[in-house]
């Protein structure tokens, strides 16, 4: 038998485990590798968030569907955070009624509340800011109307953490 180490493993293989386990639930895998070193990085996202638990779930059913002695691993499970980029179409479901940036084709950036979405295009309860007074410095953010985007015109969307 030849060392362990030759045999890459399959990443179809590791993605059918995991898009069964998640199937019927409001998870999703959005990023799956497997270099030829057999280190595997599965990061999943959920309509309304990921648990810890869940991720551990995901590990132990790859962890267990792969045997060690054919195929040595390293194997990382983990949430999508909520400082990378939305990826997926699906991931703007959890922003709804949440601050969203969208950096747009023509360079301009865009900042609000996600109202809704749908396959073109994404409504956006745009914040706008307001000087409090004529000879004032300070600004306040209001809520203004709601815009249309197309998603073709996004070049990037990132959820927004407000204090």
């Amino acid at each position: 038998m030849s060392p362990s180490f030759l045999y890459m493993i399959d990443k179809n293989k590791i993605d059918k485990l995991v898009n069964d386990t998640l199937k019927e639930s409001s998870l999703f895998v959005v990023e799956l590798k497997v270099d030829s070193q057999n280190n595997i990085s599965v990061i999943i996202d959920g309509d309304e968030g990921v648990s810890i638990d869940k991720c551990v779930e995901v590990s132990r059913l790859i962890e267990g569907s792969l045997d060690r002695e054919e195929e040595d691993f390293e194997l990382s499970v983990s949430s999508y955070g909520i400082d990378k980029p939305i990826l997926l179409h699906r991931q703007y479901k959890k922003y709804i009624e949440k601050a969203i940036e969208l950096s747009l084709d023509d360079n301009s950036i865009k900042r609000g509340i996600l109202h809704s979405f749908d396959d073109v295009n994404l409504f956006l309860k745009e914040e706008l800011v307001k000087k409090k007074g004529p000879k004032s410095k300070s600004k306040k953010m209001i809520v203004g109307d709601t815009i249309e985007i197309p998603f073709e015109k996004i070049k990037l969307a990132k959820g927004v953490i407000v204090f």
